[in-house]
Order: structure tokens, then C-alpha cells, then sequence
């Protein structure tokens, strides 16, 4: 009867633990229009409902071990899924979005602009094209409970080119800005994406490239995207990058981010089953 009870209580423990981070789960989807009705089901069946199935029949069954497993595997989903449904949080918002504008009030210096995580769209900026030239914008603040996730990084940015016969190559390179050093590390660049000839509107190109990630940001550090008109000689003279138009607006989406105090959780599960077969061998 006590090894019953001791097992209920094990159970009980373990389906509490896994409904807390179920709900933290939901509540963060419920905040987010990022998530994808597939990515939601399947962290719910297999983060709750598989986990909580699995426990009621180790229970049962008097199966530590499977008690164990059915816990790790709950975990270790809902912690996926959280690493994956929070956003990119700089100081300014809690979005992964990061909009090009003319502004200057991150304190970057120089001639470096802003990269806010909300498009304001009152205002439509542009930056003329030439051989090789380049802008850099870069995004609020860090602080130290952040770290950006290897991924992808997504640029959709509005250009034009009213050169009625010669193409222009443009490219981007995301980069960690160190707030001790005042140095950069490049995070990833892409090759380049072509706007062709006699694109005289504002059209929308998008590409994307693998980034790597930042471990743990130090307070005060910064993403700085780098945009480049890369053709020579007189390729790029009549190309623009636009930003900051409401309803095409220029914007890089970055991988996310999973705060630390969520990310030590998946450290507990390497740590469960030993702590089982110890608890088994202590039983009476």
C-alpha cells in the first residue's frame, strides 16, 4: 500500500510539472500570431496529452522508470517549443521583426540607423545605391537573461532600380555588436540577391540565410544589419533601398530567442533518470 501511495505521489508530481509548463506553453502561443496551428497541436499532444497518458499507465503498472521517460519527453518538448515560439525581445518589443528606418535614437552613432521591432510607417525613407555602398542599421538593446537561437534569418526588404539596362546585386550580413569592446562578430551573410533592371516600383525581395547564435548576450549588446549594394562600376546608380513604408515595409526577421531560465530547464532531463535508479535503489 505505501509503495502504491509512494508511486501516486511520484505520478502526481510529475503530471503537475508537466500541466505547468503545458499552460506556459499555451499562454505563449495564445500571445504570439507566429505559431502555426501544426506546431501548436503537435506540442500539445505530444508536450501534454502523450506525456500525461503515459504517466497514468506507469503509474498503474508501478514504473518508475516509465514515470521518468513520460516526464523527460514533456519537458523536453514544451521546452523545444517554447525555444522556438519566443520571439526575438530587444528592449523595444517582444517581436522577432525588426524594421529599417531613418531613425537615430538607439544611439548607435555615425550615420548608423535604427532597426526598431514596430514599423511606425508615417515617414518613407530611402538610401541611393552606388559601387559598393553600404548602410547599417542596428536594434535596441539586450540584456544578459537573452541568447539568440542558430537559425534562419529572413530579409524582406523593398527596392528599386530605375536603370532601364543593367541589373544590381545587393546583399545583407547580420552581426553581434559587443557592448564591452565595441567590436562586431558576424552572425552569417548571404550571397546575393539580384534586382533587376527597370524595377520601377517598390518591390519586395526576399531571401534568407543560416545565422549562428549567440549563447548569452551581455548587457547592452546589439544586432547590427549590414545592407550592401555589391555590383561595380555604375550597376547600383539608380537603386534604392526603402524603408519604413506601412504598408511594404523593409524588415529582417531573426531566429529566436530562449530565455535562460527556460533553457536551464532542459538540463534537468539528462539528471532524471539517474536520480530514478538512485531513488529505486534507496527504496526499501
Amino acid at each position: 500500500m505505501k509503495r502504491h501511495s509512494a508511486f501516486v505521489a511520484l505520478g502526481a508530481l510529475a503530471a503537475l510539472g508537466l500541466i505547468a509548463l503545458g499552460l506556459r506553453a499555451m499562454a505563449v502561443a495564445d500571445a504570439s500570431q507566429q505559431i502555426s496551428l501544426a506546431a501548436l497541436v503537435s506540442a500539445f499532444v505530444f508536450g501534454m496529452w502523450l506525456p500525461l497518458a503515459i504517466l497514468l499507465y506507469a503509474v498503474r503498472r508501478q514504473r518508475v522508470a516509465v514515470i521518468v521517460l513520460a516526464f523527460c519527453l514533456g519537458l523536453s518538448v514544451n521546452v523545444v517549443f517554447l525555444a522556438h515560439a519566443i520571439p526575438a525581445n530587444a528592449a523595444a518589443d517582444n517581436t522577432s521583426d525588426f524594421f529599417i528606418t531613418s531613425g537615430s535614437s538607439f544611439g548607435c552613432g555615425g550615420i548608423v540607423r535604427d532597426l526598431p521591432q514596430t514599423n511606425s510607417g508615417s515617414t518613407r525613407a530611402g538610401w541611393p545605391g552606388g559601387a559598393g555602398v553600404t548602410y547599417t542599421f542596428c536594434t535596441d538593446t539586450f540584456d544578459s537573461a537573452q541568447s539568440l537561437s542558430a537559425g534562419t534569418t529572413v530579409a524582406n526588404l523593398t527596392l528599386s532600380n530605375s536603370n532601364a539596362t543593367k541589373d544590381c546585386a545587393v546583399s545583407g550580413e547580420l552581426l553581434w555588436w559587443h557592448a564591452a569592446t565595441s567590436t562586431t562578430t558576424s552572425l552569417g551573410t548571404p550571397g546575393t540577391t539580384t534586382v533587376p533592371a527597370n524595377t520601377n516600383t517598390y518591390t519586395t525581395f526576399t531571401w534568407s540565410w543560416a545565422t549562428s547564435g549567440v549563447s548569452a548576450f551581455v548587457n547592452g549588446d546589439s544586432l547590427r544589419f549590414v545592407f550592401s549594394f555589391t555590383s561595380a562600376g555604375s550597376n547600383c546608380n539608380n537603386a534604392n533601398l526603402w524603408g519604413t513604408i506601412l504598408a511594404q515595409p523593409s524588415k529582417i526577421t531573426v531566429a529566436t530567442i530562449v530565455p535562460e531560465n527556460v533553457a536551464g530547464l532542459l538540463l534537468l532531463a539528462p539528471a532524471l533518470p539517474l536520480a530514478a535508479r538512485w531513488w529505486k535503489r534507496r527504496r526499501p
